[in-house]
């Protein structure tokens, strides 16, 4: 199968069982100019499919090093009424949404921080009502990738230009499983396997999780009656969806007040354009009372003080080290793959659907349940072939739940 033949593979897979396309259902997809061949595919599937409308917004990583040498902090910081009304109609009208990935991870590198930083807090801020209608699954949303050449050759730093972008496509395609024969088949058996995991993990209910490596002693309290969850997901629309393809993770949302010690991460994390790497938070009753980063202090500094939620963790998950991601050997500088090579904890907001009940609740209430708010959800890596994860019951006795980064069997 040549690579324009999978690539229409792709969008086919993305439209049919990442976004589950209904009749007369409108998609918005936000992607760099850079996977415009993969959004027009995108397109012509989703109209096939039975889509009433669908709207394309590109963004471009040179008109935005252009934006943050040139513009004002101030003038960044302004969010034009014609964008609060785009965010505003994409919630109202219930729209399926699909963020395509594709830029360098260190696109912004040689950039001013503080410019970054402030335009997307105003961002998060402005979108902050549509993104709780994705975490509330009211709407369709989907993540996935496509390679850029600056990315690819960080991926693959002996190869240059369409080689590297080539290799990348490879991976990707692999990760997705557009690969094999029958991908919706292959995708249905997965979201299979992966739920019986995260039934397996409610039907234990242990109170908490210690996490223990290189760098790493941390103790997540967990929700009583509290739910373990997957990405194959069915929306407030009764519409089964996938929100990030890939994925190989089971998750919940912690007790947020519940996490004491401390942990480091094992993978770089790119956020905004900049990479944050060799990094070391602590934790006391719940919140970051400390922090190191050999690379990118700037950076998590910023993360760290976007709000007080940003400080406390909003989702823990569990990856296995025999991951396909993981076992392909490759650093992908991107969180979309790289959280899937491994275990990962989020800092942020958490998911109100791990509490039965809790969706119904006001923002406030979901907090004084443990379940963290925040405008951003920033998950890094822990995971490797040294972590072992303990599953502690109320009673104080312990259960093996991972060795050496691998589900105890």
């Amino acid at each position: 199968m040549n690579h324009m033949e999978l690539l229409e593979k792709y969008a086919r897979v993305v439209v049919d069982i990442g976004l589950n396309i209904q009749q007369d259902e409108i998609l918005v997809i936000e992607a760099d100019i850079n996977a415009a061949p993969l959004a027009r595919l995108v397109v012509k599937e989703a109209y096939e499919r039975g889509a009433k409308k669908v709207i394309v917004n590109y963004s471009d990583i040179e008109v935005a090093r252009h934006t943050y040498d040139y513009q004002s902090i101030k003038t960044l910081q302004e969010v034009p009424d014609y964008i609060k009304q785009e965010l505003k109609y994409i919630e109202d009208e219930k729209a399926a949404f699909l963020s395509i990935t594709s830029v360098s991870p260190e696109g912004l590198k040689e950039h001013s921080e503080e410019k970054i930083n402030a335009k997307a807090k105003v961002m998060m801020k402005a979108s902050e009502s549509m993104s709780d209608s994705f975490g509330d699954f009211r709407q369709t949303w989907c993540i996935i990738a496509y390679p850029s050449i600056e990315w690819a050759e960080m991926v693959f730093p002996n190869l240059k230009g369409e080689d590297a972008q080539n290799a990348l496509f490879e991976a990707i395609f692999k990760a997705v499983r557009i690969d094999q024969e029958n991908p919706v088949e292959a995708w249905t058996s997965h979201i299979a396997h992966l739920k019986k995991r995260a039934e397996w993990l409610t039907e234990k209910g242990f109170d908490k999780l210690h996490y223990t490596a290189p760098g790493t002693d941390l103790t997540v309290g967990l929700h009583p009656g509290g739910h373990w969850l997957k990405a194959g997901k069915v929306n407030k629309k009764g519409t089964e969806i996938i929100v990030n393809m890939p994925t190989e993770e089971v998750y919940t949302t912690p007790d947020f007040r519940r996490v004491d010690g401390y942990v480091s991460n094992t993978l770089p994390l790119s956020l905004s354009g900049k990479i944050i790497d060799n990094f070391k938070l602590t934790f006391k009753e719940g919140k970051v009372v400390d922090f190191e980063a050999a690379e990118g202090y700037e950076s998590l500094k910023y993360l760290l003080d976007i709000d007080e939620g940003a400080k406390q963790i909003g989702e823990i998950a569990l990856v296995p080290v025999n991951s396909p991601i993981y076992e392909s050997g490759l650093l992908f500088y991107n969180t979309l793959f790289d959280e899937n090579a491994s275990c990962h904890i989020a800092l942020g907001s958490g998911f109100a659907e791990v509490i039965d009940g809790a969706e119904d609740k006001t923002i406030k209430e979901q907090v004084e349940l443990g379940i963290n708010d925040s405008l951003t959800h920033v998950d890094f890596m822990i995971g490797s072939d040294s972590l072992n994860i303990d599953g502690i019951y109320k009673d104080g006795s312990s259960e093996p739940i991972f060795r050496q980064g691998r589900w105890v069997e």
